[in-house]
């Protein structure tokens, strides 16, 4: 059967299929049919594809479906012939446990195609070996992949080249020689542009200098006179009206009338110029750079000359003040504003003045969530964000001190408020919501809209109270314990959170002796299906203390995250599962059941982690397709790329992956997509209220909505009542975790409990 020029339709894709299945052996059937329904998701039909069922020598036996099909069924001539060999090469299955071989093509043809070839291998029913061949085009990802790595290497080339600056501007005195090294760094950055730095009169010695190290002659000659008026060219005009001015294309924009022929004889074809501003925003000159075809600069671009031009702006206004050197060192160089070494230099003027009665206030502010933004929309859009949360802060803060302390860390510190405490703190307390009021309208972002919250610490103290205490840690302290009552919450610090403090460490100790004391204990909550029959499990982690009895994970979790205990506690709980997995498969009963473990972020984040699961795996001889690896979505937010890496290599052995606390954080399309998971678990939070809140009706039927159209599985936890579970199934979650069905309870107890469920 040949389906041929044309996109797949529901109908033939059914067709293909039952081919498939009418081939493959019935061991073989699902996995290739799947491999063959993922394949045919991921086909741009707009391009090259093709589906064959050939033998290990590369005969083709069928083609299953083709964009078009110029020879009958002759596979190879379909396929261009740089091609023939590599995929030849893979179409024998190298070993038995080798289920599948992928390789990337470039077809340097006319069209520079990338083509991706993957072989499938199953058997007949008669035992004799075939392949499922599935060729498609990759050319758009492969360059979307290829500029986004040129990216990130640009931005990783540029931050080098700052620190080589700074570090040039510390060591070297002649500023021209500087100039000219930034030129030509930034020019070796960007691939086919010509720079230019025209500093302006007022410099002193430095007059009217061009530095344009490869500008062709007859631009250069023109900047060498250039009026320094409005209109006049983007250079000129940039100076004029102090911003950035961005010509696509001189040869039709009115500022380039008097310079068209100038720039048709140097090849120029756009041009864009950024001021050069000293610290009084008076212009010392402009920083130029032009294209050799009609463009505008990238986000990316835009950040990084914006702020080389600061530190062009250094190295000129060093000749006038050396102050300007020095106050690189005090200012966070994303927002410009000053850095967390101002912050305390800040700080202890204040308290070295005269002693008097009022207070001080500190306000610690981390934006909710902010890696997620960078994850999602990348650092360019990070860094416009916190430039623009910087700005709304200091003009609601102003006249008292904005600085950045790092990353997405921000702090306020006011002085000059009452001398009573309870008067000062509602001072600090009202200085908080403006601050928060900020976060109310999004941010626009590359013409997008981007919500953000921020959590808050706060501290007012005075003369009296100083002591040694450190008062920014005291607000850090303070917006931490916010953050865990929710995020986007403020909070005052009190004295008793260093005992809080205090307490987790002794909490930490007593669970370092209750990992070598064996105090830890697994238990088990039963997972059913919408008929009631056990599927599978949750393993959970209960710490039997000898003196305070069974205690919550809720309570120690996140020592043991923070101490890095959690590596150990981890590994140990998976090795126990595997245990109790292989124990389940040599029983008729249970040999079916699934077993759910949690991984933490840091245990997720080893580099052995992998290597680790397969050891486990190997040693207690499990079938891998019965450990279901449940990870937070926060998990996999951390690194997107690094979880899709890892999470691909286990999943190759049969690991199954479940999303847990499904649409209690960022949930979004943009990731989600390109993770291999199994499955989504659907919040605790959701479920509690879902008879009688329509709101998180509405959740829970997006989420398994959402589930069903990326053909993935959805469990409910928290199912107490026979109401929820019915409005779940009618909603189409047919699997559930909950009270309802069974608490959490030790093994044995649970295996008892099993042979009467199965009976």
């Amino acid at each position: 059967m040949v389906l041929a020029g044309q996109v797949l339709s529901a109908s033939r894709s059914s067709e293909a299929s039952a081919r498939l299945n009418a081939s493959f052996g019935l061991g073989a059937s699902f996995g290739v049919s799947h491999a063959f329904d993922q394949w045919r998701s991921l086909v741009d039909y707009s391009g090259f594809y093709i589906a064959a069922e050939t033998d290990s020598l590369g005969n083709c036996r069928s083609v299953m479906v083709c964009h078009t099909l110029e020879s009958g069924c002759d596979l190879w001539a379909c396929l261009p012939l740089i091609t023939h060999d590599p995929i030849k090469s893979i179409l024998a299955q190298p070993a038995p446990e080798i289920t599948q071989r992928t390789i990337q093509i470039a077809c340097h043809d006319s069209q520079n195609r990338w083509l991706e070839c993957s072989a499938h291998y199953f058997s007949l029913e008669t035992g004799e070996p075939r392949s499922l061949l599935l060729v498609r085009e990759i050319t758009n990802e492969q360059q979307s992949a290829l500029a986004f790595q040129q990216e990130k290497l640009r931005a990783i080339a540029y931050e080098r080249f700052q620190f080589s600056i700074l570090e040039l501007i510390l060591k070297e005195q002649d500023a021209v020689r500087i100039l000219e090294k930034m030129v030509r760094d930034i020019e070796a950055m960007h691939a086919d542009v010509y720079c230019a730095l025209v500093l302006t009169k007022n410099l002193g010695k430095l007059v009217q200098t061009v530095i344009a190290p490869s500008l062709p002659q007859a631009l250069l000659q023109t900047l060498r006179q250039l009026q320094l008026e409005a209109g006049n060219g983007s250079l000129a005009t940039a100076i004029a009206i102090k911003q950035r001015v961005i010509v696509e294309n001189v040869m039709t924009h009115p500022y380039w009338g008097n310079h068209r022929e100038a720039a048709l004889a140097s090849g120029v074809q756009a041009g864009w110029s950024e001021p050069i501003l000293n610290a009084d925003g008076e212009v010392l000159g402009a920083f130029a750079i032009y294209y050799r075809q009609p463009q505008t600069p990238s986000a990316l671009e835009q950040s990084m000359i914006e702020q080389a031009t600061k530190l062009m702006s250094l190295v000129v206004d060093r000749h006038l003040s050396q102050e300007s050197i020095q106050s690189l060192a005090y200012l966070e160089p994303v927002t410009g504003l000053p850095n967390r070494k101002r912050a305390y230099e800040v700080l202890q003027q204040l308290r070295a003045q005269p002693a008097t009665d009022a207070h001080w206030g500190v306000v610690y502010i981390d934006l909710d969530h902010f890696k997620w933004i960078n994850e999602a929309h990348g650092h360019a859009a990070g860094n416009s964000l916190l430039q623009q949360v910087a700005e709304r802060l200091q003009k609601v803060a102003e006249p008292h001190f904005t600085a950045c302390m790092g990353g997405d860390e921000f702090l306020v510190l006011l002085s000059g408020l009452a001398a009573s405490a309870d008067k000062a703190l509602q001072q600090l307390l009202s200085m908080q919501r403006k601050l928060q009021k900020v976060f109310e309208r999004p941010f626009k972002v590359s013409g997008q809209k981007l919500p953000i919250t921020a959590s808050m610490g706060l501290c007012s103290f005075n003369d009296i109270s100083t002591g040694d205490t450190d008062y920014v840690k005291a607000a850090d302290i303070a917006m931490h314990k916010a953050k865990q009552g929710g995020r986007n919450h403020a909070c005052v610090y009190q004295p008793g959170m260093q005992t809080e403090i205090a307490t987790q460490v002794m909490l930490e100790t007593e669970l370092r002796e209750a990992i070598a004391q064996q105090q830890l204990r697994l238990h088990y909550q039963v997972q059913v299906d919408h008929t009631g029959r056990p599927f599978g499990a949750e393993v959970l982690l209960r710490w039997l203390h000898p003196q305070r009895g069974l205690i919550s994970p809720l309570q120690f979790i996140a020592v043991a995250e923070t101490s890095g205990l959690i590596i150990e506690i981890g590994m140990w709980v998976l090795d126990q599962a595997c245990a109790q997995v292989a124990l389940w498969q040599r029983s008729l009963n249970t040999r079916e059941l699934s077993l759910s473990v949690n991984i933490s972020a840091r245990q997720f984040c080893q580099a052995n982690f992998v290597a680790m699961v397969k050891a486990c795996i190997q040693r207690h001889q499990i079938n891998p397709n019965a450990l279901r690896l449940e990870l937070t979505e926060s998990v996999l937010l951390e690194n997107v790329d690094d979880a899709v890496r890892i999470m691909a290599e286990l999943s190759q052995l049969g690991i199954q992956f479940s999303l847990d606390d499904f649409g209690t954080g960022y949930s979004s399309l943009q990731y989600l997509k390109k993770l291999p998971l199994y499955q989504l678990k659907i919040d605790r939070s959701f479920v509690n209220d879902i008879v009688t809140d329509s709101h998180d009706r509405t959740i829970v039927r997006t989420i398994i909505a959402m589930a069903q159209s990326m053909y993935l599985s959805v469990i409910a936890e928290g199912v107490e009542t026979q109401e929820q579970m019915e409005l779940l199934l009618n909603n189409g979650c047919r699997r559930y975790q909950g009270f309802l069905f069974g608490r959490p309870m030790p093994i044995e107890q649970f295996n008892d409990w099993l042979q009467e469920a199965l009976i």
